[in-house]
């Protein structure tokens, strides 16, 4: 199954941005590129 590319007028609605809706995409994308190393940085703080 491909992945389908997120652009950046996805968060927008209306005349609003997304930025919450933005902010956690980011944060997921990372955490699926470092899992491991975040998960183990977050245990060890």
């Amino acid at each position: 199954m491909e992945k389908r590319k997120i652009l950046l007028a996805d968060f927008i609605q209306e005349d609003r941005f997304e930025l919450n809706s933005y902010l956690t995409y980011l944060f997921n994308q990372l955490h699926e590129y470092f899992p491991k190393q975040v998960d183990d940085k977050m245990i060890n703080q």
